[in-house]
């Protein structure tokens, strides 16, 4: 559980939308900004970066066929902060009738983040019911967040994107998750489509897909980036002047592209 010391810089920030004690932790260790921007300098992000998540044993890469980009030509790269649903269980007309209150509870989760954060939604796939609209989205516009990756569903796509906080998710729907889910749990660890991430983990969302860096791991992963982007540029050189397939081979073997 978060400490009082966490906690008090942003109650004002907060709805009360869960209980603090269900707030894992509010400060976190984020990777340096300028890898950040490294990362999103990147020509082909998504792709050069699960390549090099492979080379280095990591892995963590999710397609857009599963996590799909609300709209085309966005990309985002910034710190994890998370969020875990469940099911409510129960009928969402008896909750009503008995005036139980909606347990979503991600503008929390933005008001406990910073600007440039990433909110990762783990709703175990669960695409029946939503956890996002357009008043989430623009409170996440409100507060900085950079873009949200919900392994879940959401509603409300028209007024979403004309908010425009980049969004990846695994459904639509019109469903309310309104007494349907429960978050229940803020900043702990949650998967994204089989992936662990821990919040203050780089999260990086293109229209190829998601991919999952270790916080940790985050410089050496941009030292490789680039370097794979520098002989992928050479490689292009090359086929573009019309080298021979020897010529371009000595470049680099013809099975590493």
């Amino acid at each position: 559980m978060a400490t009082e010391a966490e906690l008090a810089p942003v109650r004002e920030r907060l709805l009360g939308l869960i209980e603090e004690e269900r707030i894992a932790r509010v400060d976190i260790e984020r990777p340096d900004q300028g890898v950040v921007a490294g990362l999103l300098a990147l020509s082909d992000l998504c792709s050069t970066v699960s390549d090099v998540l492979d080379s280095l044993g990591i892995g963590g890469a999710v397609g857009a066929s599963v996590l799909a980009p609300l709209r085309p030509a966005i990309r985002i790269c910034g710190p994890a902060i998370t969020i875990r649903y469940t099911a409510e269980g129960g009928s969402p007309a008896a909750l009503l009738a008995r005036g139980e209150r909606a347990r979503l509870a991600e503008r929390d989760l933005y008001g406990i983040g910073r600007g440039g954060d990433v909110a990762v939604f783990d709703c175990h796939g669960f695409t029946g019911a939503s956890v996002m609209g357009s008043l989430s989205a623009r409170w996440a516009r409100r507060l900085g967040i950079a873009g949200c990756v919900v392994d879940g569903a959401i509603r409300d796509v028209d007024s979403v994107l004309d908010v425009g906080v980049p969004v990846w998710s695994r459904g639509i729907t019109p469903v309310s998750g309104k007494h349907r889910l429960r978050a229940v749990e803020l900043n702990g660890p949650v998967a994204l489509a089989g992936l662990t991430v821990e919040p203050g983990d780089l999260v990086l969302a293109d229209v190829t897909g998601v991919c999952v860096v270790p916080r940790e791991r985050a410089p050496d992963v941009l030292e490789h980036a680039r370097a794979a982007e520098a002989a992928e540029r050479e490689i292009e050189a090359a086929i573009d002047s019309g080298s021979t397939p020897a010529q371009i081979a000595r470049e680099l073997r013809p099975d590493r592209w």
